[in-house]
């Protein structure tokens, strides 16, 4: 970072700790999701629901009501209230005695989740220059994966000792801490001087609908969502019924093999991405679009897998490739509205990611999970394998079938990733430098 002075470093480093906090808070389901299936009685579906859908509509819900907000609001002001709120609802998780309510816990974290992205961005936007800017969200969504790998090993060890209660609560109690640090040290960006009244909602909303490039760029990474949040919320209970790991074992895979791979992807995505884009924007959706010709192929190969060590190799690499552009795609979005429009546009990208990805693409993979599961289970699945606190081998091997095919059916939604990436680079050059001709 010798580019960046000591205020911007620290900016950084704050906002980075806070995601990072944001992604332990909201995977830490996925960890803790086998120990709590089998506590509480719950199927793929349900563990889809709590740990995907709930999350994400009310993610995406409030994440446009309070993007609105920022782009009027204090926004460093609004991140230290979400995330006060969103730590508070993690701890309250642990106190959850039945499905329902840890629903409502899941929910109140993705309500104070929403707030924290576009606001970001906005102020990224603000305060550096565009051709450093996805460098800029790169360093801080790096820990992100660094977030993955603390909630998969921590995580898997306070529950190993602890149980999963304790864990909800010991992994969301920095937060707190961060919300003040944030509020007490981090100054509000200054908003450029040219922006005008902010406009409504419907007019930013047609404003991007009319935009190839947004609209392509937001659907395909949600369907690489799909598949990176269905690997973030299924690869550890994968592991615990494929291949017998215990969640210390499978937390540290999980670190290997998919935190690692996100960090580097997301720290070289971000570098790579600034320096090509100063030859040719259309990079933006062609970088991408390469990246999944890889990470299709070796997707495929890892999940179908018997050998984990094999598994954990190709999953490395497709890993790598899924992460590496999505933090370019969200500033290259920041490009193609007006200054007063972007933390709208942000949320409304936010929206199509997190609706189509962790939203309906958990729920999805956890129906089909479950109803190859009855259908390789000999007997009846729902009496045996469900709600009895204890799983037959039989049980496990069906489910552990079950989940494997479900994921190897929803990564082919990246085929359709690459197609709308190509669409976008064939147009963003076009629609970039009609914006910058308006500033």
């Amino acid at each position: 970072m010798n580019r960046f002075s000591g205020s911007d470093r620290w900016f950084i480093l704050v906002l980075g700790l806070i995601y990072m906090f944001n992604f332990i808070d909201r995977t830490i389901i996925s960890v803790l999701g086998e120990a709590i299936r089998h506590d509480l009685g719950l199927s793929d579906l349900q563990l889809g629901l709590m740990g995907g859908l709930a999350f994400s509509f009310f993610y995406a819900a409030m994440s446009i009501p309070l993007a609105r907000l920022a782009e009027r609001k204090s926004r460093v002001r609004i991140i230290s209230f979400v995330t006060a709120l969103w730590s508070l609802m993690t701890m309250l998780s642990g106190a959850a005695g039945s499905f329902v309510q840890l629903l409502l816990a899941r929910i109140g974290v993705g309500v104070g989740e929403a707030g924290f992205t576009p606001a970001l961005l906005s102020m990224i936007s603000d305060r550096f220059e565009p051709e450093r800017r996805a460098t800029v969200f790169s360093l801080i969504a790096v820990s992100v994966s660094i977030g993955g790998a603390v909630a998969a090993l921590g995580g898997g060890l306070i529950a190993h000792q602890f149980g999963w209660r304790m864990t909800f609560v010991i992994v969301g109690a920095p937060g707190l801490l961060l919300a003040l640090l944030l509020l007490l040290t981090v100054p509000e960006p200054q908003r450029p001087k040219t922006q005008a009244t902010t406009p409504s909602f419907m007019a930013v909303l047609r404003r991007v609908s009319k935009s190839r490039s947004f609209v392509s760029l937001t659907v395909g990474s949600g369907m690489v969502a799909l598949v990176g949040f269905g690997l973030s919320l299924f690869l550890i209970p994968l592991l615990v019924r494929r291949f017998g790991f215990d969640l210390r074992e499978a937390g540290l895979m999980f670190a290997l093999s998919f935190s690692m791979a996100t960090a580097l992807g997301t720290l070289a995505g971000g570098y790579i991405t600034d320096r090509l884009v100063t030859k040719n924007v259309a990079y933006y959706g062609l970088a991408p679009a390469i990246a999944m010709v890889i990470a299709l192929p070796f997707y495929l190969i890892a999940i179908w897998q018997d050998d984990w060590r094999l598994m954990a190799g190709a999953l490395f690499i497709a890993t790598l490739c899924l992460y590496a552009f999505l933090p370019a795609i969200m500033t290259a979005t920041q490009r193609l509205v007006e200054p007063q429009m972007r933390a709208t546009a942000a949320a409304i990208h936010a929206f199509g990611q997190t609706v189509f990805g962790l939203g309906l693409g958990s729920v999805l993979l956890g129906g089909i999970s479950d109803k190859l599961a009855h259908d390789y289970y000999p007997g009846d699945y729902q009496t045996d394998c469900l709600g009895s606190g204890v799983a037959s081998a039989a049980c496990t091997a069906a489910s552990g079938s079950g989940l494997q095919q479900a994921m190897l059916l929803v990564g082919l939604a990246l085929a359709a990733a690459l197609s709308l990436y190509w669409i976008a680079a064939r147009n963003i050059r076009r629609e970039i430098c009609a914006i910058e001709e308006k500033l």
